[in-house]
């Protein structure tokens, strides 16, 4: 099901109406829409330069989109952008989180058929899902991974590094959030993990990101026990312009996942490295992170 005045402005775009447009984007928008399944899109801001739907989804999973105003405050990108979380995640509460987050698969695919020309922008375990949902591969006009991996593999990696970098307090956190589990006690340990995800020259930026963040520990429970030790990419984009990316200290997902992944090595995949950036690489080098996205801009360009 497309958004009700999906085509009244489908009519002004090709009528070459485009200052009707910005307003009438700008305007006619809800600011909030939940789908059937209680995933939520929410409005950042349109343009007349395109219409491109870039659809931002967060990692964590229990961060929510909100983790990642700091990259869409820094692109221009043609069209209009939109915060997505899945059922139940972040701050998108339900009344029942854990059942509803359990159906993630249905609210991303109904979040991706909203409209067309639909871009996915995944970071970190946004990733994941996408990369586990192949309905996908016929309804994206594009695809972004930013420090994302292709399966479980990373988990195997990132636990020996922490092994090798240990950090007393967030092994006392761990223990305290495995015995009682709430909001607090995983945000509490996300941040002493910092270091782990962080460049020094950024981990204060970071930890202060972490404390704003609306913390749901129910989806992160549940990804832990059913999603993360079996993920493992379900689809691979044949077509779609698909750019992937991580910082070259990103320690959780390190981009080596995909470049020594042979079924990533393709004509439509661009995969890159952001230097000088670890996890959330738009904070460590945003100029590099928004000549990424102006390059891929070209691509898409290219394509249409």
């Amino acid at each position: 099901m497309k958004l009700p005045w999906k085509k009244m402005l489908d009519l002004i775009y090709y009528s070459g109406n485009y200052t009707r447009v910005k307003v009438l984007m700008s305007s006619n928008y809800p600011k909030v829409y939940r789908t059937a399944s209680k995933a939520r899109l929410k409005y950042i801001r349109s343009n007349d330069m395109g219409q491109f739907h870039w659809l931002f989804l967060p990692g964590g999973p229990g961060l929510g989109s909100e983790s990642l105003s700091g990259l869409v405050n820094v692109l221009k990108l043609p069209g209009t952008m939109w915060y997505a979380d899945l059922p139940g995640d972040g701050s998108n509460i339900t009344e029942d989180n854990t059942e509803d987050f359990s159906r993630w698969s249905d609210g991303l695919i109904e979040l991706v058929t909203e409209f067309d020309n639909v871009i996915l922008v995944a970071h970190s375990s946004g990733g994941f899902f996408a990369l586990a949902t192949p309905e996908l591969e016929n309804e994206l006009d594009g695809l972004v991974l930013m420090d994302s991996a292709p399966d479980a593999s990373w988990q195997e990696e990132f636990y020996k590094y922490v092994n090798n970098n240990p950090i007393a307090e967030a092994q006392q956190l761990q223990q305290l959030y495995h015995d009682e589990p709430s909001n607090i006690a995983l945000k509490n340990l996300t941040i002493a993990c910092a270091p782990y995800f962080s460049r020094s020259e950024t981990l204060v930026r970071i930890r202060n990101l972490l404390n704003e963040l609306p913390f749901n520990y129910e989806t992160h429970l549940w990804a832990e026990n059913n999603f993360d030790k079996t993920y493992q990419a379900r689809w691979v984009p044949k077509y779609i312009p698909t750019m992937i990316f991580s910082g070259f200290d990103d320690h959780i997902t390190p981009i080596e996942l995909f470049v020594n992944h042979a079924e990533f090595q393709r004509d439509n995949i661009q995969i890159y490295t952001v230097n000088n950036a670890s996890h959330f690489p738009w904070i460590d080098n945003p100029a590099q992170v928004k000549k990424l996205f102006s390059s891929y801009c070209s691509i898409l360009r290219s394509e249409g």
